[in-house]
């Protein structure tokens, strides 16, 4: 099953996109946890296209494609913004670490890093794309 959404590039519209989320991960096994963590790391990905890649202009879209078979959870985000960070190996590096050191900025990505089994970015064109990917048991 894959299920198009798409929504302008402002903050006022995470909400949106958690309902959304949400209301499509109750045709999962998912636990109540493991739920609310993937809309935690859904909604990082979106503040971080809306926010960085896009400076908030609510004349650009932001699209997810969320696609649920038997054994996986994908959810894609495409904009058009100029943000795309660079992809981290966080083996070794933990939170409480960044906390400690005051380090402002990155806990989100670390969290979807955490929660999501697969994170990755690239371009399709012109195009953002990050990629969450959860297994399913």
């Amino acid at each position: 099953m894959r299920i198009n959404y798409t929504t302008p590039c402002s903050t006022d519209n995470l909400r949106d996109i958690r309902t959304f989320i949400s209301q499509h991960l109750d045709k999962t096994q998912l636990t109540e946890q493991e739920k609310y963590q993937v809309i935690l790391a859904v909604d990082e990905a979106c503040a971080n296209a809306i926010i960085h890649g896009n400076q908030c202009d609510c004349n650009r879209n932001l699209r997810l494609e969320l696609s649920i078979k038997q054994d996986e959870l994908k959810i894609e985000i495409f904009d058009i913004g100029n943000y795309r960070p660079n992809e981290m190996n966080w083996n070794g590096r933990s939170i409480d670490e960044s906390i400690r050191n005051r380090k402002k900025g990155g806990l989100g990505q670390r969290l979807m890093y955490c929660i999501m089994d697969k994170v990755s970015y690239y371009k399709n064109g012109k195009i953002n794309v990050c990629s969450l990917v959860k297994k399913l048991n």
